[in-house]
């Protein structure tokens, strides 16, 4: 199997998709309280979002956003065990802070991140952790959209 072997993946939201090898995500010890799933799929949204699909449950798909597109000061320690999941020894690798997003069906202006535990992905290697920060970063960080008109760009679930 080369890197860009593709697999068919049935999934729930988005049908049935065709995943090259290269492109999933692994989070070794899945996410907080889902330690079930380990295998996820970046999938392009509308505006600054994305979609983060398991590979390992058609059902779970969540709303990501990058830490950037919301907060400028977020500066992240992550733990030193986190960091060995996501590092290859001591050498530098890109990583990205990804923030889960809750969009209220009744009122998805209301939208919100979580920078308490980020999604810490090292793009290089595609592997990924889901880190728990200190209390000092909220659960449920309101996003402020610039416009209005960007309201439409929000995948409602």
């Amino acid at each position: 199997m080369t890197d860009r072997a593709a697999q068919k993946v049935a999934t729930t939201r988005f049908g049935e998709l065709e995943v090259a090898a290269d492109t999933v995500i692994t989070f070794p010890q899945g996410l907080v309280g889902l330690p079930q799933l380990t295998r996820f799929v970046l999938i392009e949204g509308k505006g600054p979002f994305q979609w983060l699909q398991s590979l390992d449950n058609p059902d779970a798909t969540f709303v990501v956003i990058d830490s950037d597109q919301v907060v400028t000061d977020y500066a992240i320690s992550p733990s030193p065990d986190d960091l060995a999941i996501v590092m290859e020894g001591e050498e530098p690798a890109p990583l990205c802070a990804l923030l889960i997003v809750t969009v209220p069906r009744e009122a998805p202006e209301r939208l919100t991140a979580n920078l308490m535990a980020p999604l810490i992905v090292n793009t290089e290697r595609r592997l990924g952790v889901q880190a728990v920060l200190p209390d000092r970063y909220p659960v449920r960080y309101p996003i402020v959209m610039e416009k209005a008109a960007n309201l439409q760009e929000v995948p409602v679930s």
